[in-house]
């Protein structure tokens, strides 16, 4: 009975209910002395008062303490409420309000926590997003470096597109690739190079800092801890803390070097290397695909466009036909025919009514030929032909039938302006010893 009526005992209830009691002590006293005037005796009745006054203030004490209580955790809860999720809830009490107070840090503690892995959550999703993207634009780049070795660009357009996306997605200052040319290491395209730095790699005299790279098999990386020998003299002529190397082997012969280079401190990541591998990769692809294409452009002796030889084939069956004329003391000669105003034909009508005038023209030719002679398209709008046994008389008056017929097949074409039909008759060895000779001749009376 004594615990539950003292006023440390660990609840609300009885120590809301001892307070009431102290409090309401006076005005029961004092309805009591107002029923029973005679219950108090004369002098104890200030005993009694004093007593009782002091037993009110300590009911009033205990309810203070509570309220106050109840007003400092409602101040901290809404300091927790605006977001201030460090602030620990300060009230130590034995009661309720003191479990309430543990619970609110408790559970504050929690949502702490909670948001504390949100935001490592979150920070390990922007890296993962970041990395997603990264991989989504050198894919994107990769593709289009493919698109152009597809569409046959050059190598140029291809060179200056790599070194553009491996700088973007690797966030390199700086890339560029290095070609053996005339048997030195020069720049064949670059991205984020100043000009002078260009030229000074270009130089004869930094042919000892390049020659770091002569010696590479692999993909490596020259960093900061390089500190003596051409490798940190090649650090000072870029001006940059890391540089990253790849290899272009076409072929098991090198050619070059796919080169990036930073101002990172702690280097390039394997992802970065990576990527630096898939582009190396793709130049090589494109430096063997226009090897490739250069080998079959040799081999290679028909226009496809009006099926007659191509300037190759011609050049060569000429120097032929000029040897056996020397040798068989027989005439050779050589007709060119150019059609001025193609090129304003087709800026208004197109590359299709162009074509059908080309390829009629090529058939007109193919009837005034023997099976010795040869025919072909030397230039975009000349044809050549080789005309064996026949001298430079025979020659003028073919190439005046072969005029006349060209001139009319194309006066059915309906152009703002007319053709002009122009043709030059040369012979060997009267204007030339040599095939070489013979067509600059042509060349030169076409003008």
């Amino acid at each position: 009975m004594a615990k539950k009526l003292s006023i440390r005992y660990r609840s609300l209830r009885p120590q809301l209910f001892i307070a009431f009691c102290l409090m309401t002590i006076i005005p029961v006293l004092s309805l009591c002395n107002f029923i029973f005037p005679s219950i108090f005796r004369h002098g104890d009745l200030g005993i009694v008062i004093a007593v009782s006054i002091v037993l009110a203030l300590s009911g009033f004490i205990v309810i203070k303490r509570i309220i106050d209580s109840i007003i400092k955790l409602n101040s901290e809860v809404r300091s927790i409420t605006r977001g201030e999720l460090s602030h620990e809830i300060t009230v130590r009490r034995d009661d309720e309000i003191g479990e309430l107070s543990s619970a609110m840090n408790q559970l504050t503690g929690h949502i702490r926590d909670n948001m504390d892995e949100l935001k490592i959550y979150g920070e390990r999703t922007k890296d993962i997003n970041s990395k997603i993207n990264r991989q989504l634009v050198a894919l994107n780049g990769v593709l289009q470096i493919g698109d152009l070795i597809s569409a046959k660009m050059t190598l140029k357009d291809i060179f200056e597109i790599t070194v553009c996306r491996l700088s973007q997605v690797t966030d390199s200052s700086a890339a560029f690739i290095l070609l053996e040319q005339h048997g030195r290491l020069e720049v064949a395209a670059q991205f984020g190079l100043a000009a002078g730095v260009v030229t000074a790699i270009n130089m004869p005299a930094n042919e000892y800092v390049l020659s770091t790279l002569r010696d590479i098999k692999t993909a490596v990386e020259i960093s900061e801890r390089d500190h003596q020998g051409p490798k940190s003299e090649l650090l000072k002529l870029l001006n940059v803390k890391n540089i990253a190397v790849y290899p272009l082997f076409v072929r098991a012969r090198s050619e070059g070097f796919l080169v990036m280079a930073g101002q990172s401190p702690g280097g390039y990541t394997e992802d970065d290397e990576e990527l630096l591998d898939v582009f190396a990769k793709q130049l090589v692809i494109a430096i063997e695909n226009d090897y490739l294409t250069k080998k079959v452009d040799d081999l290679e002796v028909i226009d496809s466009l009006t099926g007659l030889f191509n300037r190759r084939y011609i050049a060569d069956r000429l120097e032929e036909e000029i040897l056996r004329a020397i040798s068989n003391q027989r005439p050779c000669s050589f007709i060119v025919l150019k059609i001025r105003g193609l090129q304003e034909t087709l800026d208004k009508a197109g590359d299709m009514v162009v074509g059908d005038l080309l390829r009629q023209t090529a058939e007109i030719l193919k009837n005034y030929l023997s099976e010795f002679d040869r025919a072909g398209r030397i230039e975009y709008d000349e044809f050549a032909l080789i005309f064996t046994e026949k001298n430079k008389k025979q020659a003028q008056a073919l190439a005046q039938q072969i005029k006349n017929k060209v001139t009319e097949a194309l006066e059915v074409v309906r152009t703002e302006k007319k053709f002009d039909i122009r043709v030059a008759v040369v012979e060997n060895p009267i204007d030339g010893a040599d095939a070489q000779a013979l067509m600059v001749k042509a060349k030169e009376l076409l003008v």
